[in-house]
């Protein structure tokens, strides 16, 4: 099993990933969130090596890669099962991804400056993992992390654990944080 971690807000993340890595889940993240697991001990991947590719363009380019997105949207079916295996792309069963807060820009301000913060890969994959909620749990807040790793703990880590209405709340959370988030950017470009 394997969690792709990418999260501004990293309340709660050390418990997420202490709990997936005790049931024995392989855990990646992407830059803050890997430094901030690794400096408390824990034994998490980097994305890039999930990407098979480095952090590209100054960080722009992280996670919107063919083995991450793939890995993410893969269902149980046939084909899928043999195009993931034919392209070396592993499954992934757990998103936790949050945004950060963009700031509100005062008239007149240099837009140049905000742009780098527009997040395009966190929204991509969580909205992967929602609209894939079958497959794939979609964590968007930091508030459920205990609850799900409560839950893969009373089946021993499987992710089946997390039923249907549990991924259906989570995907019906992350679109709306996904939504509030595009309001957010939309409005960073309102002259």
């Amino acid at each position: 099993m394997l969690a792709v971690l990418a999260v501004s807000d990293k309340r709660n993340i050390d418990t997420l990933a202490a709990g997936l890595l005790r049931l024995g889940w392989d855990v990646v993240a992407t830059e803050g969130t890997h430094r901030l697991l690794r400096e408390a001990g824990h034994k998490v991947g980097h994305v890039a090596d999930l990407a098979g590719a480095p952090t590209l363009l100054g960080g722009r380019v992280k996670t919107l890669t063919l083995s991450v997105m793939g890995g993410i949207l893969a269902r149980d079916t046939e084909s899928d099962l043999a195009e993931i295996a034919e392209y070396g792309i592993t499954r992934v069963d757990l998103v936790a991804c949050n945004y950060y807060v963009l700031p509100q820009l005062a008239a007149g301000t240099d837009f140049a400056g905000f742009r780098e913060k527009i997040d395009v890969g966190g929204p991509a994959m969580l909205r992967g993992a929602a609209k894939n909620c079958e497959h794939v749990i979609p964590l968007s807040d930091p508030d459920d992390y205990d609850s799900v790793v409560k839950l893969l703990d009373d089946a021993e880590g499987s992710p089946s654990a997390v039923g249907m209405p549990q991924r259906l709340a989570l995907a019906e959370k992350a679109f709306a944080i996904s939504a509030a988030y595009d309001d957010s950017v939309r409005a960073l470009f309102r002259p």
